[in-house]
C-alpha cells in the first residue's frame, strides 16, 4: 500500500468553501477501469447517517434507472467509524451487468461518499479491495510534508 503522495494544504478566504471529489484509479479489467470517488459534502442538510445515506441512495434511484438494490445496513468498520452501506446492480445502456457499493459517512458535521463500479467477477477481488481500503479510512485526520 502506497500512502497519498499528492497532498496539500490551503486556507480559503470566507466566502469560499471546500466541495471536495476524489478519484482513485485502480486496475482496469477485460475493459472495465475500476476506481473509487470519493466526495465530500460540508453542507449537510441531514446529521442523521441513515438519513444522509437515504437522500443520496434517492437521488442515485433517480438518474440510474433499473437500479435494484441488493444490500443496504449501516455498521462500523473495524477502524471504529460508522458507516452506511448500499450495493447495488445497474445495467447501463450497453448491456453490461455492473454492480456498484456506496459507502456513506458523516465526521464533524462533513458527509463523504464513496462509490466503486464493478463486474460480477471483479466485485469479488476488486470489492475486497475497496472494503480493505474502506477500514484504512480516518475522517478528519490531515496529513502531508507540512504537518
Amino acid at each position: 500500500m502506497s500512502p497519498l503522495n499528492n497532498q496539500f494544504r490551503i486556507e480559503l478566504p470566507d466566502g469560499w468553501k471546500d466541495q471536495t471529489a476524489y478519484t482513485f484509479m485502480g486496475p482496469e479489467i477485460r475493459g472495465v477501469q475500476h476506481m473509487v470517488t470519493l466526495s465530500i459534502d460540508t453542507a449537510l442538510e441531514h446529521d442523521d447517517l441513515a438519513e444522509f445515506a437515504r437522500s443520496r441512495i434517492d437521488m442515485l434511484a433517480g438518474t440510474m434507472q433499473g437500479m435494484e438494490i441488493l444490500k443496504e445496513e449501516q455498521r462500523t468498520l473495524e477502524n471504529g467509524t460508522p458507516v452506511y452501506e448500499m450495493a447495488c446492480r445497474w445495467i447501463p445502456v450497453d448491456g453490461a451487468v455492473m454492480f456498484q457499493k456506496y459507502y456513506y459517512v458523516i465526521h464533524d458535521g462533513a458527509g463523504y461518499t464513496f462509490a466503486g463500479t464493478f463486474t460480477k467477477q471483479t466485485l469479488k477481488t476488486i470489492g475486497v479491495e475497496i472494503e480493505r481500503m474502506m477500514n484504512t479510512f480516518s475522517p478528519g485526520v490531515t496529513g502531508g510534508p507540512n504537518e
